[in-house]
């Protein structure tokens, strides 16, 4: 499936679907809702980059259980989720979040294609969803970074400042998301790597200043080598 450039464009791609007429959702979901989809032709060239099926995406995201979890939300922008089978992670969010997102989405799908190897997480979708006689959800669908089928001993979200970037002592658990000032030792990264990191690093880092997005972080996910599941030591 191929578009041109200029069918980015995200004012020409939002379709609505409800209980009623909507050929895109599959059987046995709940029905008892209204779904928008937001420029679903430029997600799908992002799901093809990435080699997402748009069906079995479908699937997983218009389940029952994912629709009842993302309609319980209290407050918008308050809820993250993952898929039942941990390929997605679902973020709600505020509309005006969403306007921004869309607005930057042409550029976004430029700089994942040019740049394959970008660590900018993969937005595979944006949607809302209205449950009968409640309020609209509005949620965008990314990728799972942490899903591999090695167990991640420790995960870390790196803003680059240790202010107020310490997780106290009592919620420090293996499942806890670490931050700057609990990173409290070094890793070796052969040159190469570390080169071409650093690198698409910039690329990245300069797609979101060009973008006027400030508040964003690197997520770093950590296995042990030969550490049973539980475990956790560098020595």
């Amino acid at each position: 499936m191929a578009f041109s450039d200029k069918e980015l464009m995200t004012t020409d791609y939002m379709i609505q679907c409800s209980r009623h007429h909507c050929n895109n959702l599959p059987p046995g979901i709940v029905t008892g809702f209204e779904w928008k989809d937001y420029c679903p032709k430029s997600f799908r060239l992002i799901q093809e980059l990435e080699n997402i099926d748009n069906d079995d995406y479908m699937m997983v995201v218009c389940s029952d259980e994912t629709i009842k979890q993302v309609t319980s939300t209290i407050r918008p922008g308050n809820m993250f989720l993952f898929s039942n089978d941990s390929r997605f992670a679902i973020k709600t969010l505020r509309k005006s979040e969403l306007k921004v997102l869309l607005e930057m989405l042409p550029s976004y799908y430029s700089h994942i294609k040019r740049f394959r190897s970008t660590i900018l997480n993969k937005l595979y979708g944006a949607h809302v969803v209205k449950p009968a006689g409640g309020t609209k959800v509005y949620f965008v669908v990314v990728a799972n970074i942490f899903k591999s089928d090695l167990l991640m001993h420790r995960c870390y979200d790196l803003k680059g400042s240790l202010q107020g970037r310490k997780v106290e002592k009592m919620r420090y658990r293996e499942k806890t998301l670490h931050k700057e000032s609990d990173l409290d030792f070094l890793f070796y990264l052969e040159p190469l790597v570390r080169q071409r990191l650093l690198k698409q690093i910039k690329y990245d880092c300069a797609f979101l200043e060009a973008a006027g997005i400030m508040n964003y972080s690197l997520m770093l996910g950590l296995h042990v080598k030969g550490s049973r599941q539980g475990e956790f030591s560098l020595l």
